[in-house]
């Protein structure tokens, strides 16, 4: 009877573990589906941001690393899936955030070579004037 017993307990401490694992949501268990998705949103953002343009390296990887993330979660291999689709989504950011800056200093050039030849333009003007009479 008292074999039973402990047979019973063990029994029990063991099923209250895989009970807990499994409430508290043990992450090797469940796809990352959440992970993946963020992934993907971030690729699709960095390739509208003109990442193909400015970041084509870092929006390749990203792409890339997605893809091998979602090969891992059909595979069912979700600790590999998730690892890849986090750094899919941030080089996916990566790409975006370059972009932008190369995006941003393009734009900064422009500016300032329409300013230099509107000063060249006032200076030529003023000077072709000449001086004003009172």
């Amino acid at each position: 009877m008292r074999a039973t017993m402990a047979v019973f307990r063990q029994g029990l401490g063991l099923a209250l573990v895989c009970g807990a694992c499994g409430l508290s949501g043990c992450s090797a268990a469940q796809p990352p589906t959440a992970a993946l998705a963020q992934a993907e949103l971030a690729v699709r953002q960095a390739t509208a941001s003109r990442a193909a343009q400015y970041a084509p390296s870092g929006l390749q990887m990203a792409q890339e690393k997605l893809t091998q993330a979602q090969t891992a979660l059909a595979a069912k291999n979700y600790e590999e899936a998730r690892y890849l689709a986090e750094e899919a989504l941030v080089d996916a950011q990566l790409a975006e955030a370059r972009a932008e800056s190369a995006s941003a200093q393009q734009t900064a050039h422009e500016l300032r070579r329409s300013i230099e030849a509107l000063r060249a333009e006032t200076e030529r003007a003023s000077t072709t004037m000449g001086p004003s009479v009172p």
